[in-house]
């Protein structure tokens, strides 16, 4: 494969979406040792405000996107002080088809997320659940599981560390006889390269796991020709040819967003350090009105969905057409 002219996920290139990360709240009540959120934690001593909370979900609408997709996190986002209001945000300013949302948890604490979805079914609301089976042992995990009301609305999400393939294919198996559905297996991955420990029966349940579905696709040019692949997000994990976005436009900042505790709204996990404006104060509609299209500077995305975003080579491709009828040249 040569040059990289076009990557994303077809959706993305055909609908104006907006894909937002939230972390509302930082504070957690789990100690991992692994957490990839511990330098973002040091950085916050605060959650967003209830004022920059409705500034934000009043705002979104009228920037009159085809689709709106939350994935929130944390820290624990249960414990967010303002849960309630976001959900009762999500259904005074968006109808239930344009708006999807998924909450990240530990799932400590799935008691309190009942009490909060339960008027909340017509929506797209959906709950990952990650196993920390460093801080929770797997039989109370599975307790807590089988109490919950709406295995429906749940992806059970686990880290695949060496070693450990016969307790997930376990854990999947009991789980399933609780009506959960869905699974997300990840590999461990340090600077985007796969941990160099597992076996190759570990390496090959990743490549062909059916639990990993969302698909992906790079274009490339090679003697004057195109070619597209496609992949799966766990295939990006494992196949270092297709980490090679750097100098690639993005719409990152247009398709997606990400809101800090503080406020700050920034593209990307890579632009954080330079937010484009803050919710407490600023309006979205203005800084929309004045985007332009990022450049990669890392050959991958610090967050896997963001390999979803539009990307291409202006030399030899063009932005979305959705892009272009906004901000004609």
């Amino acid at each position: 494969m040569n040059t990289i002219i076009k990557a994303g996920s077809e959706q993305n290139w055909q609908q104006n979406n907006l894909f937002l990360s939230c972390n509302f709240n930082i504070n957690c009540n789990f100690q991992c040792s692994y957490c990839i959120n511990k330098k973002f934690r040091s950085n916050f001593n605060e959650q967003l405000s209830q004022k920059a909370l409705y500034n934000l979900f009043s705002n979104l609408p009228l920037l009159k996107k085809d689709f709106y997709s939350f994935s929130i996190a944390g820290g624990e986002p249960s414990l967010y002080q303002h849960f309630p209001d976001v959900l009762k945000y999500m259904k005074e300013f968006f109808p239930p088809n344009k708006i999807k949302a998924t909450w990240l948890t530990n799932g400590s604490l799935l008691h309190k997320l009942e009490e909060y979805f339960k008027d909340y079914r017509a929506y797209d609301f959906n709950l990952t659940i990650t196993l920390h089976l460093e801080q929770m042992n797997a039989e109370t995990y599975l307790k807590k599981l089988s109490e919950f009301k709406y295995p429906d609305m749940c992806t059970i999400k686990i880290m695949l560390e060496p070693g450990t393939l016969k307790q997930i294919d376990s854990i999947i198996e009991k789980t399933k006889n609780f009506g959960y559905k869905k699974f997300n297996v990840m590999p461990i991955t340090i600077n985007q390269k796969l941990y160099p420990n597992y076996t190759t029966e570990e390496i090959q349940f990743l490549e062909t796991s059916s639990f990993n579905y969302q698909r992906l696709f790079n274009e490339y040019l090679r003697e004057n020709q195109t070619i597209k692949k496609e992949y799966t997000r766990n295939e990006y994990n494992l196949n270092p040819e297709l980490i090679n976005y750097k100098g690639l436009k993005c719409l990152a900042g247009y398709n997606s967003l990400i809101i800090s505790p503080d406020g700050a709204i920034s593209s990307c996990y890579s632009t954080m350090k330079n937010s484009v404006c803050n919710i407490n104060s600023d309006s979205l509609i203005n800084y929309m009105a004045e985007y332009e299209p990022i450049t990669c500077q890392n050959p991958w995305c610090a967050c896997g969905t963001y390999t979803a975003i539009p990307k291409w080579n202006p030399k030899y491709s063009e932005a979305p057409n959705y892009f272009i009828k906004n901000f004609p040249k």
